[in-house]
């Protein structure tokens, strides 16, 4: 059967055609399309009522893998009255050579076509949130920050929340992510079905006040990480394409090779993190964006800008964004489709933000010349500065008239309303002809199916978040001096000072203690230098916790990928410092001696990191975690048993903690590998450091030395296994406190 091209809403598509084929033409449209026409069945040839004007774009709406598309503007036809133009009647898709998209198309009146899927009637996406209340209890009782609280969002809308502060905000948007349980009686619906939680993390992305960055990558690898992370099976031109697309709508083609900028090295302006951070959100195609206070700390121009590149992506691709907002200009403020501001939780005003000036006319409360309505509004809504028999006094409350107002004018009001009952919505399309046939943009085949087909299985997405993530955490380390490099020129000046101070020790008995000094120094101080890795894992762990609240990914690939990259990096700080200060200082000789020793030292300091991680895993304040990670080093120091022998412990110290005491295990491994085999001469008139078991030969052995500090018993291979286990176990903790602050 031959195939004719078809044109419509600026893309092209296939319909098969023969000579049995009819045209189909509608009038007084008041649009057309370029080849406005459909050939269809001669049987199909019936009056059809007029399809009603298409809107000037049609916004794509919840970018599903397999619903895309790219729309350009229809074009009117001024010359003539009556107007050809396609009507949709079943499925159509479109291609582009830049965009690969595609969109679902259908009628009210589906009419099968041969050769075209039929597409059942899908209605326009949209988010309810129905009597949403949260409260918490403090020492005067109970205090309810959300007060029932109703609003309705649709595809391609922006809703502003306003308020003084306290008014309960950003608790209302916590509540509306999930980040918060609210009260029982709430729901959330999402096309008049209930969502949970988890349905909520894989459809929506929450941008938080503080931009969570990697100050070492650049603009375009931070957005590119971001979608990898959240789509980890997408080609690379995939990727590329949709990384662009988000850059330039967001205006950071600019600097999209610039970095994030570091306390060191200056970066992008803080405009342009707000809007880096946005994109982060948005480049993963959520159907709901939430935006917390997205331009705080910002100029009007920037605070403009970034919700001029929100808005112009989210109408495009038909998200429902949801955002916080704090003082905004009119131009800013203009951004949004719709307004609501609260007072001590409860709702005082829910409409269009283009009404909230005639609000104030109809309330008969104009808004005075100079006086944006926003800031009228807001001087009604403060109650920081009124007494508090003014709070209490309704005549004298500004903020209860101005909700007594409201409420009383819900009514009147609705049809500017947001909070449209669905049914109510349609009616406006349906209540001059009900057989009208209207144009829908598809959310998906199926409004349950909210997962991505490039996510793959959990195996798929764990190995590929984990490749990922280990990834970028190697170019972090790499580039930031500050996590690796400081430490490794630490640790190598270090082995510089105890080869020089320790240098060449020789083998006459009162070297002996040195030896041991050597031993302990070594793991005592390495360990306690891990603290130096506190900052970087602090700016990791604030991108974790943005990332993961997301649901890019998990916590085992965040912790897999961290063990993964450290690993190799310690690895290197300690052999910097073994191969400096072992040879000069005169341990035992030998290759094999060399590599226990490179072993050993590389087990603790793994320990010691593992144990640092999990103080500022656990204290995300820079002072307090290093005051505790200092306290935990020393603490090990003393139940170690080298400045007190361990047999001399108090009983419950050697029982407990002396057991547990990675420092221990690290020390006597060492001392084992140095000592045993060596034989030292007595110099002192054969009076030997320590009990020497070949007094006759004026020599004390190695293993003398260690039968002497109760350490000469000990298995290589068992301690190693102790020190491997404790490793572990230190890993495991720090899964359940990075699962546990996630989900606080």
């Amino acid at each position: 059967m031959n195939t004719r091209r078809l044109s419509f809403l600026g893309g092209d598509s296939s319909l098969p055609t023969s000579p049995s084929y009819v045209t189909l033409a509608s009038t007084n449209t008041g649009y057309s399309t370029p080849n406005s026409s459909w050939d269809l069945p001669s049987s199909l040839s019936s009056p059809i009522p007029p399809v009603p004007p298409l809107p000037s774009s049609i916004p794509l709406i919840g970018l599903s893998k397999t619903i895309q598309t790219k729309s350009r503007p229809h074009r009117r036809n001024h010359a003539s009255s009556s107007t050809i133009m396609t009507t949709p009647i079943a499925l159509a898709t479109s291609s582009d050579s830049r965009q690969d998209k595609e969109v679902e198309l259908q009628a009210f009146h589906s009419v099968k076509v041969p050769g075209v899927r039929e597409v059942t009637r899908t209605p326009r996406s949209t988010l309810t949130f129905k009597h949403v209340s949260y409260e918490v209890t403090g020492k005067s009782g109970p205090k309810r920050l959300v007060d029932d609280v109703s609003v309705e969002v649709k595809a391609g809308e922006l809703l502003a929340i306003m308020g003084p502060s306290g008014a309960g905000k950003s608790t209302l948007l916590d509540l509306m992510a999930f980040r918060k349980i609210p009260l029982p009686g709430a729901e959330i619906l999402l096309n008049s079905q209930r969502i949970d939680s988890r349905t909520m993390f894989k459809i929506s992305s929450f941008v938080e006040q503080d931009d969570a960055l990697l100050g070492v990558l650049t603009v375009r690898e931070t957005v590119t990480y971001a979608l990898r992370l959240h789509s980890p099976l997408l080609s690379r031109k995939e990727i590329v394409e949709r990384v662009d697309r988000v850059l330039g709508a967001l205006g950071l083609r600019g600097c999209m090779n610039q970095k994030i900028g570091t306390p060191i090295a200056r970066g992008i302006s803080g405009g342009q993190k707000r809007r880096v951070t946005a994109a982060c959100a948005m480049v993963t195609y959520p159907r709901i964006l939430l935006l917390d206070e997205v331009t705080s700390g910002l100029d009007s121009t920037s605070a403009r800008e970034v919700m001029n590149s929100i808005r112009n992506l989210a109408v495009a691709e038909g998200m429902m964004v949801i955002a916080t907002i704090h003082q905004p200009s009119l131009e800013t403020l203009a951004q949004f489709t719709n307004l609501l501001m609260l007072s001590d939780g409860q709702i005082c005003y829910l409409g269009k933000v283009d009404d909230l000036e005639g609000f104030f006319d109809r309330w008969g409360k104009p808004v005075r010349k100079f006086v944006t309505p926003v800031e009228h509004a807001m001087n009604f809504l403060n109650q920081d500065f009124d007494s508090e028999s003014e709070r209490h006094s309704f005549s004298h409350n500004a903020a209860k008239e101005f909700r007594s107002f409201y409420l009383s004018t819900i009514a009147s009001s609705s049809s500017s309303a947001i909070g449209d009952d669905e049914h109510e919505v349609e009616s406006k399309f349906d209540k001059n002809n009900t057989s009208q046939t209207f144009v829908r943009v598809a959310l998906a085949k199926d409004s349950n199916d909210y997962s991505s087909p490039t996510d793959g299985s959990s195996s798929e997405r764990l190995f590929w978040n984990t490749v990922v993530l280990s990834e970028r955490s190697a170019v972090n380390y790499m580039r930031n001096l500050l996590a690796y490099g400081v430490r490794a020129g630490m640790y190598a000046g270090m082995g510089v000072m105890l080869a020089l101070i320790w240098i060449n020790l020789g083998d006459d008995d009162s070297k002996i203690n040195d030896r041991l000094s050597v031993h302990f120094y070594s793991v005592a101080f390495l360990a306690f230098m891990s603290v130096a890795g506190i900052p970087s894992f602090l700016e990791e762990r604030a991108v974790y916790l943005r990332e993961t609240r997301n649901g890019l990914y998990t916590v085992l690939p965040f912790l897999l990928s961290n063990t993964l990259v450290n690993a190799p990096f310690l690895l290197l700080c300690v052999f910097l410092f073994s191969v400096i200060c072992y040879w000069a200082i005169g341990l035992h000789s030998g290759a094999a001696a060399f590599f226990r020793f490179l072993a050993f030292l590389f087990l603790a300091i793994l320990a010691a990191e593992s144990q640092v991680l999990i103080i500022a895993a656990l204290i995300p304040i820079f002072v307090a975690a290093l005051a505790i990670g200092a306290f935990m080093n020393g603490f090990w120091m003393s139940v170690g048993g080298y400045f007190i022998k361990a047999r001399s412990l108090p009983r419950f110290w050697y029982y407990s903690f002396h057991y547990m005491d990675y420092q221990r295990y690290a020390f006597e491994l060492l001392t084992n590998s140095d000592l045993r085999g060596l034989t030292f001469q007595c110099i002192n008139d054969c009076n030997c450091a320590y009990p020497s078991s070949t007094p006759d030969t004026c020599t004390v052995s190695g293993d003398d030395v260690l039968s002497y500090l109760d350490i000469n018993s000990i298995e290589y291979g068992q301690w190693i296994g102790i020190l491997i286990s404790i490793n572990i176990i230190y890993r495991l903790i720090l899964y359940i406190v990075l699962r546990y602050r996630t989900t606080s």
